[in-house]
């Protein structure tokens, strides 16, 4: 299927798609062959000045002044437009990201139905009355739209996280400046087009594209942007927070995770094994949420590990575009550097790194890594605690509950944790006890567009995701009248 435009990819400003104001242009590659993919503008600090521009005026002018059934509808007709579409855009996402095209398919299902779930929650958002002490006052609240916000997406899940930072922002009435990550912007710049198609006033969604240092960098410090919302590295995350503190921005921040998944002795193997496979290979190991430390009680680590290897040895690596592929390449050299330079320093740290697979040819042109287990793992050693971003998981055993939960709070991330146990009481000593914005017992920490989604600790700030993303698109004022005046 030819999805890839030869010419370079222009920029979303106001009512006009155009170069940048230097007329420079970067490559983006397809990391199973190492290519070049496309061409894509970049952006200046003027190109960036005229996209805040022209959403502040489209918000002034009329987008904050539209009914919530008008915004409903655009939004519905966005996403039957994204359904028409969802397959071309799944195999531009394949092409650049690298994820296997069942994987960018099956991951592209639920965002029609995200655009209609945001459209639809929008008469809920609603202020309230508050019975105050004087009874001659009427005291109510209103919930209104921030203004321009900027929402900065990652590489590894570029459409699953626009449409998801798109949805509230646009339905609780803010324009928005979209920064794709340079290393994957095409499927963002293909749902940009869409726009025009469903109708909305030029200006209410614009794109600038370019590296973080210049172009993010200008968007979170621009005086007009009300809010920025960014999916990434811890690292970028709290620049982003310094870098806005003197506008006092609203910021949301979904960062980095190191997540545990926790196999008690009475656990479901079969499940508990699925799951961890799956987390190892799926986006080639390239998400937040994975589940990248195994903590496995000592009674059935033998069982649990022989039946994960097993998995492992089965798994299907090659090229993204084949159907039968489970696990293609990761998404950069340098993020191939990355993980190889990690599992070098887990061996010096005294794990055992184990391999499995195989990568036949292609690792002779792509960035591939075949999946790895630092086996005899410690919780203290640096593979266990910093995010690798890739297809590795430390594998740590553990004697009982207390030192289970002690080990999975051994973090500077909260961002989720899964647990396997037949006990109930286990089950929910546990959720209270773990130290994250989500647990999932016996079964994958799978996000949902209808449910809420945050870390703690130096996971993040704020919720995406469900009714709280609406909230944090919006800002609550009161009102008190004096009746009997």
């Amino acid at each position: 299927m030819n999805v890839i435009d030869s010419r370079p990819y222009e920029l979303l400003i106001g009512e006009r798609w155009r170069a940048g104001a230097q007329s420079r242009t970067f490559d983006t590659l397809n990391p199973a062959t190492g290519r070049v993919l496309a061409q894509v503008y970049e952006a200046t600090e003027a190109d960036v000045d005229a996209a805040v521009l022209a959403a502040h005026e489209a918000y002034q002018a009329h987008w904050r002044k539209t009914t919530p059934a008008e915004r409903g509808r655009l939004l519905r007709r966005l996403a039957a437009l994204f359904e028409r579409d969802r397959e071309k855009i799944a195999w531009i996402e394949t092409l650049n990201v690298g994820k296997p095209i069942t994987h960018s398919l099956d991951s592209l299902k639920a965002m029609p139905s995200s655009l209609e779930y945001f459209a639809g929650i929008i008469p809920a958002v609603r202020g309230e009355t508050i019975p105050v002490g004087n009874h001659n006052v009427l005291n109510f609240t209103i919930r209104e739209p921030l203004g321009v916000c900027a929402l900065i997406m990652p590489w590894n899940y570029p459409m699953t996280l626009t449409v998801n930072k798109l949805g509230p922002a646009l339905a609780a009435g803010n324009t928005v400046i979209l920064k794709p990550s340079e290393v994957t912007p095409l499927s963002t710049m293909v749902l940009a087009r869409l726009f025009e198609e469903a109708g909305f006033p030029p200006g209410v969604v614009n794109v600038v594209n370019g590296p973080g240092s210049t172009v993010g960098e200008r968007l979170v410090t621009h005086p007009l942007v009300s809010r920025v919302s960014f999916t990434g590295g811890t690292v970028t995350g709290s620049r982003i927070v310094a870098s806005t503190a003197a506008d006092v921005k609203r910021v949301t921040l979904e960062l980095g995770g190191k997540s545990p998944l926790i196999v008690f002795e009475d656990a479901p193997l079969e499940q508990a094994v699925a799951v961890a496979a799956g987390d190892l290979i799926k986006n080639s190991g390239q998400v937040c949420i994975a589940c990248t430390r195994l903590l496995v009680q000592e009674s059935v680590k033998r069982e649990f590990l022989d039946r994960v290897q097993e998995r492992l040895d089965a798994i299907r690596i090659g090229s993204p575009e084949d159907p039968a592929t489970e696990m293609g390449p990761l998404v950069s050299a340098a993020q191939k550097q990355r993980v190889e330079k990690y599992i070098r320093i887990a061996s010096e740290e005294g794990a055992r790194p184990v391999q499995y697979g195989s990568l036949s040819g292609a690792a002779e042109t792509g960035f591939f890594v075949k999946p790895t287990l630092l086996m005899d793992s410690q919780a203290r050693m640096q593979s266990a605690q910093d995010e690798i971003f890739g297809p590795v998981q430390s594998v740590i055993s553990f004697r009982d509950e207390d030192e289970a939960l002690r080990i999975a709070n051994d973090s500077r991330y909260g961002l989720a944790a899964v647990l396997f146990t037949r006990d109930g009481g286990r089950a929910l000593r546990m959720a209270r006890g773990i130290q994250s914005g989500s647990v999932a017992i016996n079964t994958g920490v799978r996000t949902s567009f209808d449910a809420p989604f945050g870390g703690y600790k130096q996971s993040g700030i704020g919720k995406e995701r469900g009714l709280e993303a609406i909230y944090e698109n919006t800002q609550l004022k009161n009102v008190k009248y004096d009746m009997s005046v």
